[in-house]
């Protein structure tokens, strides 16, 4: 598979890319072709059957899919939110469009964040440079997360990573002296190598808290963040977490001490046909 896809951020989170440089990515996507079809703001909400008044325009990202991302179809269950059980947004005129569900991950390099206005007019507003620079044009940047998005193994050592064909950006967060390494902030590194010379995965840490499965984001000593695995509601509660996008729940400080059954896994990635 190799396409790319279009994200319809609320304005919550697009504020967080431009204030914060948020870099992660999951829920519902579709495909950029098929975004076509869906070219004003209100045509975009009707077809998410979003209400509510989002303003003057609305903020989207078109990125390609990240390297080690699953892309899936939504599951056939009626939520509390819009859901799409039929795996279709809904119909618009004539533009009937698939709906596809990304699992949460970092942005890919290249991705490009735009701002579509009433009249359909449309403009690029930041662009996603990896995770040494991070969104080009935001006001803030932020370390990438261990636990989400792609890792490279490169002479036994694990960086971040940033796939972009034959090649993989390396970020590195600790000091290096070789002059193949570029500096980009303090305690910020990067260096291109060939893909061929890697291993490239997404290390999944898994646990469970209230036995109600998660994935661990962010370890900070005595507290986690974590995401929901799954989107049921009842379980969201059971374990205190929040809404952030339409099936996307997170306790963004669970104690650690009641993260039970932890698991680290490593994702690799497959070749996409």
């Amino acid at each position: 598979m190799s396409r790319g896809l279009q994200k319809l951020l609320h304005p919550g989170m697009s504020a967080q890319v431009f204030e914060s440089g948020y870099d992660r990515v999951g829920g519902f996507v579709i495909d950029v072709a098929d975004a076509n079809a869906l070219p004003t703001p209100e045509a975009l909400l009707a077809a998410y059957r979003l209400g509510g008044d989002w303003g003057e325009w609305v903020d989207v990202v078109r990125f390609a899919i990240p390297a080690c991302a699953h892309v899936t179809r939504p599951a056939a269950v009626e939520r509390p939110w819009p859901s799409y059980p039929t795996g279709f947004l809904a119909p618009v005129g004539d533009a009937i469009v698939p709906v596809w569900n990304l699992s949460l991950t970092r942005f890919s390099p290249g991705a490009e964040l735009w701002r579509i206005h009433r009249d359909g007019r449309q403009e690029m507003m930041l662009w996603y440079a990896g995770a040494a620079r991070g969104w080009v044009g935001a006001r803030g940047w932020r370390p990438a997360s261990r636990f989400v998005g792609s890792r490279a193994t490169w002479n036994d050592i694990e960086y971040a990573a940033d796939v972009t064909g034959d090649a993989v950006e390396l970020t590195a967060f600790q000091e290096q002296t070789d002059p193949a390494w570029t500096q980009h902030r303090p305690q910020t590194w990067s260096r291109t190598v060939p893909v061929a010379e890697c291993e490239i995965s997404e290390l999944i840490f898994g646990a469970t808290v209230n036995g109600v499965a998660v994935r661990i984001l962010e370890a900070n000593g005595d507290t986690a963040q974590v995401l929901l695995v799954g989107d049921d509601p009842a379980d969201a509660q059971r374990i205190g977490a929040d809404l952030i996008d339409p099936g996307v729940f997170i306790n963004p400080a669970v104690p650690a001490a009641s993260l039970e059954n932890r698991q680290l896994v490593a994702n690799v990635r497959r070749e996409r046909s």
